[in-house]
């Protein structure tokens, strides 16, 4: 008997109300695969065959095999059960939930980057720990609608064996990712060198995630509506100064490295295109009368006080005016080890030759983001890193990467770093500990308003009792723009 289906796990297409992928793995080729799906407690089920993807890593010549299908036309708000199987093979079930029509009913989304692995693998080199085990089963408990994986998911490529590396990640995350829809967003982790133009072929192979109308960059960056938010999942190192997808391992241990002419400095690889992609889905989703929340989620950080990677000025230049311009609400971000947010910013401090962010207000506890926009630091999703950066700013200041110093595809571009007054910060919670967000969205209060209630839930090194350890509310009075989502989702794609 062959193996059966793995790793499986889901992804909403771009309307979260009807369109849900599937996608599993095996550990070579397989006969006649597909899924069987029925509303739950429905005995009638439909059968749909399944896509193959697979590519050849490049670090160790393994060949790993992916399966996908995209389900259309479901019903809102609505239950189903599935499973997935080959001929020769037990099959792999899970259920879902799709998504809330427009102000339909509330929904909770939960939210960490920087995970890892709960063990070694080959070497050891990649992050792991108990706590990126532990975060699946309390994510879980919460029973969340989705959750956002807010970049450097696996680690793959600082691993000396980056396929064992991904199939440990999924098999860890599928026992909540099976059940409801995992949404990633790419980190610097997820380059690994010689695997496709930008590094990023393991990712893109074992994710089917909605259209952004580029073929060439498919599933780099994307958006998905879900009751009355829009999501829009973006890839930062197009736009970020720092040299973050370098790996000595791979730059020493892949064939033809020299010869294939691999740079895993990715700044400004899109020309541009993902910044008109963003502007003109920002510009829709402002259009649309039943789009309250716009939520980004992303990697690197636009500020930050720990004491590690820092901010970055890129994308300060190229993100934030578009933040400012369409008022985003809510950014869910990674790469920093801890947990910070801030208070609303629109604009830019006078004078600040850092583009520090101005800060509308001084309440920690309920924000309008109708003044500007809130943005959440959530990297302890499972790495365990806490070494401090070069530079040890002082209480009550953040760190900026400026510029990088030089480098090439053999030696890592060295990030350039200045202090600045963190008047933005809100809140830090304390190094060493790991976390993630739940937020809770509300689409229509008495009064004619909405919110999104973020609680933070935390847990010390090895330990998997996560408590909340900090609340606070986005509140704003609901759109009377006059397009609709379901027109935003047919054109997000373009």
């Amino acid at each position: 008997m062959r193996t059966g289906p793995e790793q499986l796990h889901l992804q909403f297409g771009a309307d979260a109300a009807s369109q849900v992928a599937v996608s599993w793995a095996a550990h070579e080729a397989v006969a006649r695969p597909k899924l069987r799906f029925s509303e739950l407690g429905c005995r009638s089920q439909n059968e749909v065959l399944a896509t193959e993807r697979g590519y050849t890593d490049a670090l160790t010549g393994q060949t790993c095999y992916t399966y996908h299908v995209r389900l259309e036309s479901l019903d809102p708000d609505t239950r189903y059960a599935y499973e997935v199987l080959h001929d020769g093979a037990p099959p792999a079930q899970g259920t879902f939930r799709t998504g809330p029509r427009g102000r339909s009913g509330p929904f909770r989304f939960t939210s960490f980057g920087d995970q890892g692995i709960p063990e070694p693998v080959g070497l050891g080199r990649g992050p792991n720990s108990q706590n990126a085990r532990y975060v699946v089963d309390a994510v879980e408990s919460l029973e969340p609608l989705f959750h956002l994986a807010n970049g450097d998911l696996a680690y793959g490529n600082i691993s000396d064996q980056p396929v064992a590396t991904w199939e440990s990640y999924f098999r860890n995350i599928s026992r909540s990712a099976r059940y409801r829809p995992w949404m990633p967003a790419l980190g610097n982790h997820e380059n690994e060198g010689g695997n496709g133009p930008h590094g990023f072929l393991a990712y893109l192979t074992r994710f089917e995630l909605p259209g952004n109308g580029s073929a060439e960059f498919a599933g780099y960056w994307y958006a998905f509506t879900v009751g009355s938010a829009m999501v829009i999942s973006l890839s930062n190192d197009d736009v970020c100064l720092q040299d973050g997808g370098f790996s000595e391992y791979r730059c020493d241990h892949v064939p033809g490295y020299d010869a294939r002419g691999i740079d895993p400095y990715l700044s400004g690889y899109s020309g541009g295109r993902q910044r008109a992609w963003l502007e003109r889905v920002l510009a829709r989703a402002r259009a649309c009368g039943d789009i309250d929340w716009i939520i980004v989620c992303m990697h690197q950080v636009a500020m930050s006080s720990a004491h590690f990677n820092g901010a970055d000025l890129g994308i300060r230049r190229e993100w934030l005016p578009l933040f400012d311009a369409y008022g985003v609400d809510l950014v869910m971000a990674g790469h920093e080890h801890h947990y910070e947010r801030t208070f609303p910013v629109r604009g830019t401090l006078p004078g600040s030759p850092l583009l520090g962010p101005a800060p509308q207000g001084s309440e920690r506890e309920e924000m309008d983001t109708t003044k500007g926009t809130v943005h959440v630091t959530a990297g302890g999703g499972g790495h365990p890193a806490t070494e401090p950066s070069s530079l040890r700013h002082g209480p009550g200041e953040g760190l900026v990467i400026t510029a990088v110093g030089a480098g090439d595809p053999w030696r890592q571009r060295r990030s350039v770093l200045a202090a600045e007054p963190a008047v933005w910060s809100a809140y830090q919670g304390e190094a060493g500990r790991f976390g993630f967000a739940a937020c809770d969205v509300a689409p229509s209060e008495p009064g004619g308003t909405t919110s999104i209630t973020v609680t933070y839930y935390e847990a010390e090194a090895d330990c998997r009792d996560y408590r909340p350890r900090d609340t606070f509310v986005l509140r704003k009075p609901l759109s009377f723009a006059t397009g609709t989502s379901r027109e935003l989702t047919r054109t997000a794609g373009h």
